[in-house]
């Protein structure tokens, strides 16, 4: 509206108190990764656990589990790595599918 020489706009302020910030979005992104890498971990120390490691062990000649004792050590030390990374880095869909993958394939390479 127009008061004499002067035009009088009107406007009411909205914030959006529910969406997350762009922050939050990508501390979620990393957030999701390291759980992921965190349960991997989890099925790993249970799948070297099993049978069919045990018989593994036992054919390489190795009842002391040494062989399970490395196969922990180097999933556990990718693993780490792909938690290591900035969070801003899985702000990239690219690297985020990436890391995933990556974090997959360790787990599923420990399964017999």
């Amino acid at each position: 509206r127009v008061e004499s020489s002067v035009l009088v706009v009107e406007v009411r302020l909205n914030v959006n108190m529910v969406s997350m910030t762009l922050e939050q979005v990508v501390a979620k992104r990393y957030k999701v990764v390291a759980s992921m890498c965190d349960n991997i971990m989890l099925e790993i120390d249970k799948s070297i656990k099993g049978d069919e490691w045990v018989r593994l062990c036992h054919q390489l000649n190795d009842d002391d589990g040494k062989v399970k004792v490395v196969i922990h050590g180097l999933a556990e030390k990718q693993l780490s790595k792909i938690k290591a990374r900035g969070a801003e880095d899985f702000n990239t869909d690219k690297v985020l599918l990436s890391e995933m993958q990556k974090a997959l394939s360790v787990g599923s390479g420990v399964r017999l």
